[in-house]
């Protein structure tokens, strides 16, 4: 789920997003990301987003 996605994120890559499915059932396995913060922080957040969705897309759900 949506909620899934964010907190295993949030603890392994400790980039944090906003479920979806948090602003009613339209948003369900969405997430929402907030670009406040300079810019070198959003590119490192970006390479550890890449390298979860990396890990499991390539079948490993470990």
């Amino acid at each position: 789920t949506d909620e899934e996605f964010a907190e295993k994120l949030l603890f392994e890559e400790h980039v944090a997003v906003v479920p979806g499915s948090a602003f009613g059932s339209a948003g369900a396995g969405y997430v929402r990301c907030a670009y406040c913060s300079a810019f070198d922080q959003l590119e490192e957040a970006l390479v550890r987003m890449e390298r979860f969705l990396k890990k499991y897309s390539s079948g490993s759900n470990t």
